[in-house]
């Protein structure tokens, strides 16, 4: 049973039970902020569900998804914790950097990841200059591993 089934779990014995987060704490034995934790899981999409478990990814990893209320910048932290497979500390300080747009200072990596996004949006903006001058100029983004590989290609015709 993955942390996803477990909240289904405590929710339907809720219901059927006619219960409170506070009195099925207390029938299983857990705290209340347990069960609380478990029931936010159950705002992730499903498909967002299915990666998380097929990618390994803890139960931290998905509260910490949840901080984000736009549903792209969910996809957006997934995406980049899944391909870079980050562990739960670093996930949290990618989290931060999309909410508020800034890295904290205590987790390397994530000043690194910062400085990644910020040179990406470099070269997108310069994209972006280029074709309002009418050249053909685009990017992709792939990872592999460690690595970020960005490939620009500009039609000079």
């Amino acid at each position: 049973m993955n942390m996803f089934d477990e909240a289904r779990a405590i929710r339907a014995m809720m219901e059927m039970c006619a219960m409170t987060q506070d009195g099925m704490a207390k029938k299983l034995g857990v705290s209340q902020s347990y069960v609380a934790n478990k029931l936010r899981l159950l705002k992730l999409p499903c498909e967002f569900e299915k990666r998380i478990v097929e990618g390994g990814l803890s139960e931290r990893h998905a509260r910490a998804l949840l901080r984000l209320d736009d549903p792209e910048a969910r996809r957006t932290a997934l995406d980049r914790i899944c391909e870079r497979r980050l562990n739960v500390a670093e996930a949290e300080a990618l989290v931060d950097m999309l909410h508020d747009g800034q890295a904290p200072k205590r987790i390397g990596k994530a000043t690194k990841l910062s400085r990644i996004d910020t040179f990406i949006d470099t070269v997108k903006q310069s994209l972006k200059t280029l074709s309002s001058l009418g050249i053909d100029a685009k990017e992709s983004i792939s990872y592999y591993g460690s690595k970020t590989y960005i490939t620009i290609s500009i039609d000079e015709a």
